[in-house]
């Protein structure tokens, strides 16, 4: 118990050193768009991952995280712990694609649909040719 104490302390020490932002939207934005591309690659087979537009992304990410200040190694420690953004952000995609317990079919169709808007998420995908 207090060994986890001690490490507790220890990797809070250095977030308690500096003052935390919130993350910025474009951070939540971008991890959830890549996060979620991957998924509904995962759970369709006629769509897969856009490895350019995530690799194009990332890059982007990580400069203007660097033009904002962050530590572009570990950002996520000078930031207030997004989880909350990121549940909210799911529950908002789940309230548009209630894919949750679903089979490929749903997902497939999630996909689809975000490719066709041209969303952050949908251009992370590629439909695979039939």
């Amino acid at each position: 118990m207090i060994r986890i104490c001690t490490c507790l302390l220890l990797t809070t020490g250095a977030a308690f050193a500096q003052e935390l932002r919130p993350a910025p939207s474009y951070y939540t934005d971008s991890v959830f768009a890549v996060t979620m591309a991957e998924a509904l690659a995962q759970g369709c087979s006629r769509v897969g991952i856009n490895f350019g537009a995530i690799q194009d992304r990332m890059t982007m990410l990580e400069a203007r995280l660097e033009e904002d200040g962050f530590n572009t190694e570990t950002p996520f420690d000078q930031m207030i712990d997004p989880s909350p953004i990121f549940g909210a952000m799911q529950q908002d995609f789940l309230a548009k694609h209630p894919i949750e317990g679903k089979g490929e079919e749903a997902v497939c169709g999630a996909a689809a649909v975000e490719i066709a808007n041209e969303t952050m998420i949908g251009a992370l995908l590629l439909e695979a040719p039939e």
